[in-house]
């Protein structure tokens, strides 16, 4: 199944649709490249639309990302940033969404553990955002991450993908 960016690729004049999450609304759109990437290299997310992906976290999440499976709990104002892209049948990059969880004050969002959910299109527009513009939709991120609950709702990347101290 293509993606949505690979179909608009093929209708267009450009084979190639860039990322303008930096044009996003969201701060977190223009600021993730500067944050930690634990990522040694893109690996397939499954999880996230079988698309490559790298993991990054803010300065408030990075001490407690980099501890992965031994994470005790990110502090209110982390974010964890999943940027994704896809290759095309002519081996061309096609940015995908970006994803982000960022953990809010206790109490804001008990229906997600506290999590918002936050998914920005390639183009830099909102696909959806827990509490706000298609909140319903963005459920499916936390139901999926709430089944990591000893690892306050965090998912992780492979080891051999992970960047190594």
């Amino acid at each position: 199944m293509e993606s949505m960016n690979e179909q608009a690729a093929m209708e267009s004049d450009s084979a190639i649709v860039r990322a303008s999450w930096s044009g996003s609304d969201r701060s977190e759109g223009r600021e993730f490249a500067g944050w930690t990437n634990f990522a040694a290299t893109p690996y397939i997310s499954f999880t996230h639309g079988e698309r490559f992906a790298t993991n990054h976290a803010n300065a408030i999440a990075a001490e407690q990302y980099g501890m992965f499976e031994q994470v005790d709990a990110i502090p209110a104002g982390g974010i964890i940033a999943k940027p994704t892209f896809s290759i095309n049948a002519s081996g061309e990059a096609l940015w995908e969404t970006l994803f982000l969880m960022e953990k809010a004050e206790a109490g804001m969002s008990p229906d997600t553990n506290d999590w918002i959910y936050t998914a920005i299109m390639p183009d830099g527009s909102l696909m959806g955002r827990t509490l706000g513009e298609n909140s319903d939709g963005m459920y499916f991120c936390a139901a999926c991450h709430m089944g990591a609950s000893d690892t306050d709702d965090l998912l992780f990347m492979e080891p051999e993908y992970r960047v190594q101290n």
